[in-house]
């Protein structure tokens, strides 16, 4: 830290605007050595006259004018000089007492943390601040530091913020015996405060009662562009998305990402087997142009291993990765989430323009292949999700509610329709079962005339009959007391009783895991059918499954009218 010169101007005076500062400031960075004035030549041999004095301009006389005022320099202290500087006081205090000292747990873990803190501050290379050398030997560096003696100065005030911030005293003994009887008078005025304060949490509740009183009673109107695609012909969603969401599931790009993908990652662990597997929307079918390739890179063989949440290896795994996809020419980084359930690398493959999401988790492959086997055995399922998929965008709803959900909620209103199978009755021959942790992420793959059910032609008016009924369901369904459940696919699945009904494997999982529950007390639950503790509708909110709920009802009616152009039909 450097200390301007006594000769600085604005240092010195004691009240300066900020022109007058920068105005002088330059001057005397301009500042240079100019030599004594040059005597006029005169007569030879003549007398010299003497010359009349120089008169003084404003600025000088402003500046001679500064010189003569005191200055006004600040001093520097560090906070913590101070706190340490308490701390020490009341430790003195301690010490200097007859009686031994004594020591509690709660003592015990501040002291330790107090210590772990300074390891900390002192782990970041705090730069040292030195004091100004009036000597000049260092050219000014340094700066003046607040005397010692000054800290004794400055007295605490404690107040109790329980007390209706009462002053309790100036010094710890005084605070510490407030506490220890228990606040006593904590309102000289008479009233108690836990009262007030009671008083308070009534409001504070009425308030928020009467906020989702008045969110029930509103109901929350379709977007414009949600009800332009409902109101419309049918025929045009699909004959724009389905030919893309066909052609999305297998194109030369993904083998070219795959072949970059394990040329980049193979160095970052030369002892460890790679595999890279693609998943999600594109895959299934369901996919647009703009969304995103799911990526599975398996590293050392760890398909088969589960985990709840990312461990430390993993995430060390996604580290080494992020640096080898920073220093490449053909990927960007977007995004690295480490936080999430399932950590990813959000990433974009520039010679292809596709961007993915990598992860090092198996089960959305997993996923992906019972989406893939459902929609190639029952292709309405396939058309009905391509349509919610592009109305939950339209929506808006997609923070909440992801693809994979919604598809979910679509596979389950089949299943109450007798036009797809149980997933636990796909699962029934455990002798060939693969495994991913806990979970069985292998099924029988019978056709629909196999299991005695009926595949849908698919025609328009097939199509649109099932999307309405699908938008009434979900409109009218008990999401307090019923889940959506694939696995069981039966009607009326209590939350209740759903954790006595799912299998050993659940329930043993659970039992050395009691963190890892099925997670039923949420507004919406959507059990997925191959990872039974996870409800994928976890983070819908009451104000977003009510607006969810609107939303279908108002579809649901929508599509019941014929298809025309929305505007013509409010006129």
């Amino acid at each position: 830290m450097r200390i301007e010169s006594e000769d600085s101007f604005w240092l010195d005076k004691a009240a300066c605007s900020n022109a007058e500062r920068q105005f002088y400031e330059e001057r005397n960075r301009c500042k240079v050595s100019i030599a004594g004035p040059v005597p006029v030549p005169g007569p030879v041999d003549g007398p010299t006259l003497p010359s009349a004095p120089a008169k003084k301009t404003k600025k000088q006389k402003n500046k001679a004018m500064a010189e003569k005022e005191p200055p006004n320099k600040l001093l520097y202290m560090n906070p913590l000089t101070m706190e340490a500087n308490f701390f020490l006081e009341t430790l003195t205090a301690v010490n200097q007492k007859t009686t031994p000292p004594q020591l509690d747990p709660h003592l015990t873990k501040l002291l330790e943390r107090i210590v772990v803190g300074i390891e900390k501050y002192l782990d970041r290379n705090p730069a040292y601040v030195l004091p100004l050398d009036t000597s000049g030997a260092t050219g000014g560096e340094g700066v003046a530091f607040v005397q010692p003696k000054e800290l004794h100065t400055i007295k605490r005030t404690f107040s109790c913020s329980a007390c209706t911030n009462r002053i309790v005293g100036t010094t710890i003994a005084k605070a510490v015996a407030h506490l220890s009887e228990n606040h006593p008078n904590p309102n000289p005025n008479g009233q108690a405060v836990h009262q007030q304060q009671q008083q308070q949490q009534q409001s504070r509740q009425e308030k928020k009662r009467a906020q989702v009183k008045a969110r029930q009673d509103m109901v929350v109107q379709l977007p414009k562009k949600a009800k332009a695609m409902i109101v419309g012909e049918i025929t045009n969603v699909f004959k724009d998305k389905y030919p893309v969401a066909d052609k999305l599931k297998v194109i030369p790009e993904y083998d070219i990402i795959e072949q970059d993908l394990s040329k980049l990652l193979t160095p970052a662990f030369p002892n460890q087997q790679l595999r890279v597997y693609k998943f999600g929307s594109r895959i299934t079918g369901i996919g647009t142009r703009s969304s995103d390739l799911d990526v599975f890179v398996d590293i050392g063989n760890t398909f088969h291993t589960f985990e709840h949440r990312a461990s430390n290896a993993t995430i060390s795994k996604l580290r080494a990765m992020r640096n080898f996809f920073c220093g490449s020419d053909d990927w960007r980084i977007i995004r690295v989430i480490e936080q999430a359930r399932v950590p990813i690398i959000k990433t974009c493959h520039l010679p292809t323009g596709i961007e993915c999401d990598i992860c090092l988790n198996s089960l959305g492959f997993c996923n992906t292949n019972l989406l893939k086997y459902v929609f190639e055995s029952q292709p309405l399922a396939q058309y009905m999700c391509i349509y919610v998929k592009n109305w939950l965008e339209r929506c808006k709803l997609t923070e909440q509610i992801s693809t994979y959900s919604i598809t979910l909620m679509v596979i389950y209103f089949l299943q109450l329709q007798h036009l797809l199978p149980a997933i636990s009755g796909l699962q029934v021959d455990q002798s060939i079962s693969q495994l991913v942790g806990p979970w069985i992420v292998n099924f029988t793959q019978k056709s629909p005339s196999e299991m005695g059910l009926q595949q849908m032609e698919v025609t328009v008016p097939v199509v649109k009959g099932f999307l309405k009924a699908f938008f009434s369901y979900f409109a009218t369904f008990d999401y307090e007391h019923f889940l959506v459940c694939p696995y069981f696919g039966r009607a009326d699945t209590e939350i209740k009783n759903i954790e006595k009904s799912l299998p050993s494997r659940y329930s043993a999982y659970v039992a050395s895991n009691p963190d890892c529950l099925l997670q039923l007390r949420k507004p919406m639950v959507v059990q997925d059918p191959i990872q039974l503790n996870h409800n994928v509708t976890k983070a819908v909110t009451r104000y977003g499954l009510q607006t969810f709920v609107d939303y279908c009802q108002q579809t649901a009616s929508l599509l019941e009218e014929p298809s025309a152009n929305w505007r013509q039909r409010n006129t």
